[in-house]
This record gives C-alpha cells, sequence and structure tokens, in this order.
C-alpha cells in the first residue's frame, strides 16, 4: 500500500470519522508544501508517561500532518535509548537536546539560553511551535515565542495557575492553547489567545508497541493474555531525590528541608492509599483465580511495590503476584496494558496507555497530582476515577467485578471514551493544519 493510501486509511479508521470530503483527506493528495514544525515536548526519561507525551504527539503530526518535517527540542537530558526509541517509530524526526543555561553555564529556565546552536537552526527554519505537555517545556516555548515572531502554540497542556508576567504575554499571543483537561480553561479565562479549547492528553495517541519484549516478560512470568490485571502505585509526592539527576526533568539537588516535607507528607498516606488498592487485588486474585502484574509508571515506583503492596498480602494471594522489577519503556509498557485485562494505577498515564489500547483501565487519584486527572471525567470515564480521599477499598474492588463480569460492555465503554478522544484530537489537528498553511 502506498504512503499517501496507507496514511488517508488510518484517517478514515480513528473513531469511524468519515473525511473523504474534508479539508485533510483533500490535503493528502493536493497539497505538496513543505512545513517545519518545532515540537518541545518530552520532560523525563524516568515516566514512560512522560515519553508518552511525545510519542503521542508525534503519532498524531504523523497522521494528520504527514507532510511536515518534525523537529523535536525535548527536555529529556541526552539519553541514547530515548532517541532510540523515537527514532524507532519516526526515523525522519530530527532530535535537538538543549538546555536554557546563563553565561556562567548553570541551567536558567526564565533568562537563559539554549546551549546548543542547532535549536537557534531549528527555530529559524520552522513555520511553526508547538509545546507540548511537562513541567518546563513552557519555559522553552516562551524562549522561542519571545525570540522569533512566529506563530506557536500549546496542545496538551495542564494551566493549574492565573498566568502572569512572560508566560500571560506568552499564551495571550499564542495562535492556540489546547489543554488536556477543560479545569485548566478557567485559567486562561483572562487570556487573549483566540482559540482556546480541549484536547485530551497527547498519550491517549501513543500507540507504539514492542511484542518481542512484551511476549518474553509474559512468558518468563506466565501471564496470560486477558488473564491478569496490572497495578500502579504511586506516593502523594514524587520523590525526585531519589532518581537520577540524568532522568528526571531537573539537576538541581533537592534541600533536606524539601526532602523531609515530602517524605513526611508520603509517609502519612501511603499505607491507608495502598490498602484499598490491595483489596482489590486480594478480590481479583481469589474470584478469578488469575495474576496480578505491579508494575511502574515511573522508575521509583518499583522500590513501593513490597512494603505498600506486596508484603501485608495474604500467603494464598502472593502466589498470584508477578513483580516488573526492571524498568521499562513506553512501547512494552503499552503492550503488555493491551494483554491485561485491566490496568488500576495511583499514577495518571497508564491507564492512558491502557485505553488507547482497548484496556479498561482505573485511575485512583490523589489530590496531589494536579488537576489534569480532570481529564479523565472529561471523556466520560467518571466511574472508573476513584478519588482517593472518597473511596473505599469495596469500591475498587466492586467496579473491577463489573468490568470482569461484563467485558464486553467494559471495552465498548472504553471505545465510546476513546472515539470522543479521537473526535476531539481530528478537529484540533485539524486546526493546526490551517495554522501551518496546510488547509
Amino acid at each position: 500500500m502506498h504512503r499517501r493510501q496507507y496514511l488517508r486509511t488510518i484517517a478514515l479508521s480513528l473513531g469511524g470519522l468519515a473525511c473523504t470530503h474534508n479539508i485533510f483527506a483533500k490535503s493528502l493528495y493536493s497539497n505538496n508544501k513543505k512545513k517545519t514544525i518545532l515540537l518541545v515536548s518530552g520532560r523525563q526519561f524516568s515516566n514512560i508517561g512522560d515519553v508518552g507525551h511525545v510519542t503521542g504527539i508525534l503519532n498524531l503530526l504523523n497522521i494528520y500532518l504527514p507532510e511536515a518535517k518534525i523537529i523535536l527540542w525535548p527536555r529529556i537530558s541526552k539519553i541514547d535509548d530515548f532517541d532510540n526509541l523515537i527514532h524507532k517509530f519516526w526515523p525522519d524526526v530530527q532530535i535537538i537536546h538543549s538546555k536554557l543555561r546563563d553565561k556562567n553555564g548553570k541551567i536558567d529556565n526564565r533568562n537563559g539560553l539554549p546551549d546548543n546552536e542547532d535549536v537557534y537552526r531549528a527555530a529559524e527554519a520552522a513555520d511553526l511551535f508547538i509545546a507540548g505537555s511537562g513541567g518546563g517545556i513552557m519555559e522553552g516555548a516562551r524562549w522561542l515565542a519571545e525570540n522569533y515572531k512566529k506563530p506557536y502554540g500549546a496542545y496538551g497542556v495542564t494551566i493549574e495557575y492565573n498566568p502572569t508576567g512572560a508566560i500571560k504575554k506568552m499564551l495571550d499571543e499564542a495562535s492556540f492553547i489546547f489543554t488536556r483537561d477543560t479545569s485548566s480553561l478557567e485559567f486562561l479565562k483572562n487570556t487573549r489567545c483566540k482559540e482556546i479549547g480541549f484536547a485530551p492528553d497527547s498519550t491517549f495517541a501513543s500507540t507504539i508497541e514492542d511484542d518481542i519484549k512484551a511476549s518474553q516478560f509474559m512468558s518468563e512470568n506466565g501471564l496470560e493474555y486477558k488473564k491478569f490485571i496490572c497495578v500502579v502505585p504511586r506516593l502523594r509526592k514524587t520523590p525526585y531525590y531519589k532518581i537520577p539527576p540524568s532522568l528526571r526533568s531537573f539537576s538541581e539537588p533537592w534541600t533536606d528541608e524539601k526532602i523531609e516535607e515530602v517524605d513526611t507528607l508520603n509517609n502519612k498516606y501511603k499505607e491507608q492509599d495502598h490498602a484499598k488498592v490491595r483489596e482489590a487485588m486480594i478480590t481479583w486474585i481469589r474470584r478469578t483465580g488469575n495474576q496480578v502484574l505491579l508494575c511502574p509508571e515511573m522508575i521509583h515506583n518499583m522500590d513501593l511495590y513490597n512494603e505498600l503492596l506486596y508484603d501485608p498480602l495474604p500467603d494464598d494471594v502472593k502466589k498470584k503476584v508477578v513483580k516488573k522489577e526492571d524498568f521499562w519503556k513506553t512501547d512494552e509498557a503499552t503492550t503488555v496494558y493491551k494483554n491485561a485485562t485491566a490496568v488500576i494505577s495511583l499514577e495518571c498515564h497508564s491507564p492512558i496507555l491502557a485505553l488507547g489500547q482497548g484496556t479498561p483501565a482505573f485511575y485512583v487519584r490523589q489530590p496531589e497530582d494536579t488537576i489534569k486527572g480532570q481529564m479523565y471525567y472529561d471523556i466520560g470515564l467518571a466511574d472508573w476515577v476513584f478519588e482517593i480521599e472518597e473511596t473505599k477499598g469495596e469500591d475498587i474492588s466492586n467496579r473491577l467485578m463489573e468490568v470482569y463480569n461484563d467485558y464486553s460492555g467494559a471495552k465498548l465503554k472504553v471505545e465510546a471514551a476513546m472515539d470522543y478522544v479521537r473526535k476531539v484530537q481530528w478537529d484540533t489537528m485539524s486546526f493546526i493544519r490551517k495554522q501551518i498553511g496546510l488547509a
């Protein structure tokens, strides 16, 4: 199949949306303009969800703007595994690693300059700048907006404060701002940007898979297709001081005071939070006889398995629990989630990766995990969000068994949510096509 016909087939299949007569379908055949997009996305490699932001939006751009050249400027440090992952699926994407630094070489996201000359060349060549989700991403986008008179916008971001100063000016002058949750829209009411709307987290579009690694892992651990659930732990606040500097979004060490503050908060809630999830694990194993996989979204999650999820379990239940004890990449995780019956996660993005593969998923939401979780309500999955301080373990258990006992109905629920997500992706990406002159 020729590439253009292939892309058209993909577009037609997304959520059942017919595009024969719309702008996008016509442009696949009639518009040969070469445009360049500089994408600022990618916060940290220690989080498969943060990588999912990148792979998701790259997938969207590849589907909806196949003519465009994409240059990626991630905040992620130069890590071969990250670059190799991107080039495995998008070999034509140029990746530029650069930090904003002051004249003394210290990282300065407010007033610093890129430390890689390729950023300047990419900015000159670009027709459009797009800022993706993730802390620190907006600073790179702000620098581009301030120094180059070119159109720019933000896609799938969360804004949980009233913008002021340079960030407010940047947002005012943006061509578009699409937030991944409707709660963010409340903070943009006084923003003068003419195109503000909702676009679910770009991770919903991340479809990269690694069948070989996933199959090997499942085979080695006796995990059978659709006969296990995945459980992802999380503390109230991410203890970034435990993550190697090269794998997180910032390299500065934490003060002793901050470490104590975060540890105190986490220690206060970690047992009561995870006891509720353990109850669902016990119910699942005893009623179905199937397995549970403990797995990470962030690299430090693996340190939580034993204390919070495994050791307190009854002996008969422990026999059915498997642990993912080496950190995985987004493509392997996505494939395992695809093969699971369901995913239960205190982290936000594993359910998104699962839903994108058609797997039912629950988000056990902690109040400290920003307002981004509103997106689950926005796409019609309120029944699968469990606000941790308002939830009992039996609530999660009962809902899990409802999914198990009517799996076809649960799959239809996922399909309906994803149809809506893809419709919004269609609308927002069509707008971006117009902004770059491809309509």
